[in-house]
């Protein structure tokens, strides 16, 4: 039985290669790639020299790659499969079907994960302890920029201060001082 593209619907999957000895199912209509993850590790294993990312990136914008927003249900077992982030840069979610142990790939995602020098930690990407860091970065990043439209101007020497706090022995006592004098302070 002919598997059918989860994004498309109407059209089949075709054996296809994702990389010279990685292959997969994909969809002539989409782009997009099914990737059984069994095929994935074996093919891992044999390819020692891929870079590899801890998936927090540089901060810096990447291009955009089409990402399906839609829930995507599998075409082996008819499961809804679940969306993973794959970094705090990236907006991409891959697809994953716990049931089979099957990735989507939307078209582009393949290449998006290479940038991020992700290709050869993508079962890590659906651990628990991989979306957290990715949340975590992204809440980080949020309250930065709160705290940067906040401040202004005064911003970056607030981040100075921070910083040299940090590393102050008597980083407490200080902060004690200044709260002591924060009364005083005209709002």
């Amino acid at each position: 039985m002919a598997s059918h593209c989860p994004h498309c619907k109407d059209r089949n999957l075709h054996p296809s290669r994702i990389e010279a000895d990685l292959p997969a199912l994909s969809c002539d209509g989409c782009g997009g790639s099914l990737l059984s993850l069994v095929a994935y590790r074996h093919w891992r294993e044999n390819q020692p020299e891929l870079a590899q990312s801890d998936g927090d990136g540089d901060g810096g914008k990447l291009d955009e790659v089409q990402d399906t927003s839609v829930a995507l249900c599998c075409p082996k077992c008819r499961h809804f499969m679940t969306k993973f982030r794959l970094s705090a840069d990236a907006r991409n979610q891959i697809d994953l079907c716990v049931h089979c142990d099957e990735a989507w790939l939307d078209r582009g995602e393949w290449q998006l994960l290479d940038r991020l020098a992700l290709a050869g930690r993508l079962t890590q990407v659906f651990t628990q302890p991989w979306q957290n860091r990715v949340r975590s970065t992204e809440a980080e990043r949020r309250a930065e920029q709160l705290w940067s439209e906040r401040l202004g101007t005064d911003y970056l020497r607030a981040q100075e201060l921070r910083e040299w706090l940090r590393g102050n022995a008597q980083a407490r006592d200080i902060l004690a001082y200044v709260n002591q004098v924060r009364d005083e302070i005209p709002r």
